[in-house]
């Protein structure tokens, strides 16, 4: 059974995410650390999703054919990149010092990936997935205009939907996953002693043993995902020259974003209470989607830009 300090944990763990990318997305900015170069350009969200697909199909393709390996070897060389990525951009902020900023990242994600790598634990998992949330949710943030990230909201609601009810798909991509022990989920166990070889016979399609097994989980996409609009609202709705600065209309804009993916939280983890996968999406996008334009029409005096 799903315990109480289960639920506050899984919010406290999407609430710290939005806000750790929030902080981080400035920085971001201003050393222009994006994943594409137009933000404003409509084509980046299609183009995600299609790589998405893409590369879900290629993980599907390795865990059916034993390709476990390499799948937790591309893994592991992503979780690198990405912390190294979260940590560049702050050592450029604080310090000037050469040899600092070439040895710290390249040290901090070496050390995380060799940790996840040699002692897979829940906690390892949890931290390592806990950065890798917070360097897409605000690497994506400043990369994709409202409007376009907007559309990669609505977009991946139905794809996840379709994922999880229809092909299931993304439940075989999430066992496969957890039995590796790879950061694609949030685990929360029961208790300190859980071990991660209880999930080893994981069927998220059995809803009998979906609801009996030591621990909640949540996937680090369904935080990583909202917190793109959250940081989006709040970047580019407070634009002004090479220095960016938060506006007060831009963080209420971002706050009701925020409270609007937390409603859709709530709905979800209400579903989830029963025992059955529930796809994240749907319920967090869309909560979003109206919080923004709810946030819009109370900041800006309108609905829309």
């Amino acid at each position: 059974m799903r315990t109480r300090t289960q639920y506050l944990a899984v919010f406290a763990i999407f609430f710290a995410v939005q806000m750790a990318a929030l902080l981080l997305a400035p920085i971001l900015y201003n050393l222009q650390f994006q994943a594409f170069q137009d933000p404003s350009s409509p084509v980046n969200p299609l183009l995600y999703v299609v790589l998405m697909v893409l590369m879900t199909g290629f993980m599907l393709l390795l865990l059916r054919y034993g390709g476990d390996w390499a799948l937790r070897l591309l893994f592991l060389f992503a979780v690198f990149f990405t912390i190294y990525a979260i940590f560049l951009p702050l050592l450029l902020t604080f310090t000037s010092d050469e040899n600092l900023i070439e040895l710290v990242p390249t040290a901090v994600a070496l050390g995380l990936t060799f940790l996840l790598y040699k002692d897979p634990q829940w906690y390892t998992i949890d931290i390592v997935g806990f950065l890798v949330g917070v360097g897409a949710a605000a690497i994506l943030g400043v990369s994709l205009g409202i409007i376009p990230a907007l559309l990669l909201l609505s977009i991946l609601a139905i794809y996840d939907a379709i994922s999880v009810y229809k092909t299931k798909h993304m439940l075989a991509l999430a066992e496969g996953a957890t039995k590796l022990r790879l950061p694609i989920l949030f685990v929360i166990p029961t208790g300190r002693k859980f071990d991660m070889k209880e999930l080893d016979d994981l069927d998220l399609k059995d809803r009998e043993k979906d609801g009996s097994r030591g621990a909640m989980m949540m996937g680090v996409g369904d935080a990583v995902i909202p917190g793109i609009l959250v940081v989006s609202a709040a970047v580019f709705l407070s634009e002004s020259g090479s220095v960016l600065i938060y506006t007060v209309p831009a963080l209420i804009t971002a706050a009701f974003t925020l409270a609007g993916a937390f409603v859709g939280f709530a709905l979800l983890m209400r579903a989830v209470s029963s025992g059955r996968p529930q796809a994240g999406l749907p319920f967090l996008n869309g909560g979003a989607i109206v919080g923004f334009l709810l946030g819009h029409l109370l900041a800006y005096g309108n609905l829309w830009l």
